[in-house]
């Protein structure tokens, strides 16, 4: 490890290109301009262009067919041209299978998550959904969903995939981190323009990470349907809330038996956040790997380089 008082000391603007393609590194996903742009950790001048260059020409990262990385690897670009032609597809189904969902009481809001919320899917990816509930409601709308994939889909994650819940009232992601930030900024709105908009508010935080990344939200104004709000109203709601409450306790309960020896306490909270306002689901704790692997690429970079990343 070389001190870092000898590192050499490189312009912002390079130095946050090179973060922006170490991390998309780890999922060997080469970027085009707009991209790095997008993701970049500082805000960008208009001249920004010109550093790409200098790292190019210095033979720190390629260009192939428009798409900028570490790695002068064509498998990769074609990869990933093949993963972009597929989510194409893949939002197609993703959308009415959105349609469905937003139908259902207490859905105020539906985004897509994961790999196809970047564009790009492969053949073992499953389709990430990010819903947002009533409160008070969310585990009732999580179970249901749960067992209309268990019936419909024969338990099939590929086409719907659940795996993060909030409810309206509590829509600010805490876990605040440069993985959590593209996660949320990439986000991609499938229903409940106006819920998505009061999310994104909530979620300046993500600017600190991302001072370019900014949400298109094209959504229209949609009145749910007299049917929703039907259900909605007539439904019993002392017996709804004991209800949730049972579910969310029945979902600990589960995931704690089946996953709690997998992770340690501490992982194990946030892997599988859980509350009246939130429910998050995730084994592999992907978040923290991603991040440890991060770090990992920053650190080897620097001591092969002999520069400085701290931005």
């Amino acid at each position: 490890m070389i001190p870092s008082r000898h590192l050499q000391i490189l312009p912002e603007q390079e130095r946050s290109i090179l973060k922006v393609l170490l991390y998309f590194d780890i999922f060997q996903y080469p970027l085009t301009k707009e991209e790095i742009s997008r993701f970049a950790p500082v805000t960008l001048s208009s001249d920004w262009e010109t550093s790409l260059v200098a790292l190019c020409i210095k033979e720190w990262i390629t260009c192939l067919d428009g798409l900028y990385s570490l790695n002068h690897n064509p498998f990769n670009v074609a990869r990933r041209k093949a993963g972009n032609r597929l989510a194409e597809k893949r939002i197609v189904v993703a959308r009415r299978i959105s349609a469905v969902v937003s139908r259902l009481p207490f859905v105020r809001a539906i985004l897509l998550s994961g790999s196809i919320s970047k564009g790009y899917m492969d053949a073992k990816s499953d389709i990430d959904y990010f819903i947002i509930t009533s409160p008070g409601r969310l585990w009732i709308v999580r179970t249901t969903l749960a067992l209309a994939r268990r019936l419909l889909l024969f338990n099939s994650h590929k086409y719907f995939c659940t795996n993060y819940f909030i409810d309206e009232h509590n829509i600010e992601i805490t876990e605040k981190n440069i993985f959590t930030a593209i996660e949320t900024c990439t986000l991609l709105p499938m229903f409940g323009k106006e819920v998505v908009d009061r999310f994104d508010r909530a979620n300046q935080w993500s600017k600190q990470f991302l001072p370019n990344c900014d949400r298109r939200n094209n959504l229209s104004e949609r009145t749910d349907g007299w049917l929703k709000r039907l259900l909605e109203r007539l439904l019993p709601s002392t017996w709804l809330d004991r209800l949730d409450h049972w579910l969310m306790n029945q979902s600990i309960g589960y995931w704690k038996n089946k996953y709690q020896h997998m992770l340690n306490q501490q992982d194990f909270a946030i892997a599988f956040q859980s509350s009246r306002s939130v429910s998050r689901s995730h084994p592999e704790f992907y978040q923290k790997k991603v991040i440890a692997l991060y770090m990992a690429k920053i650190n080897a970079f620097e001591a092969q380089r002999g520069v400085g990343l701290d931005l």
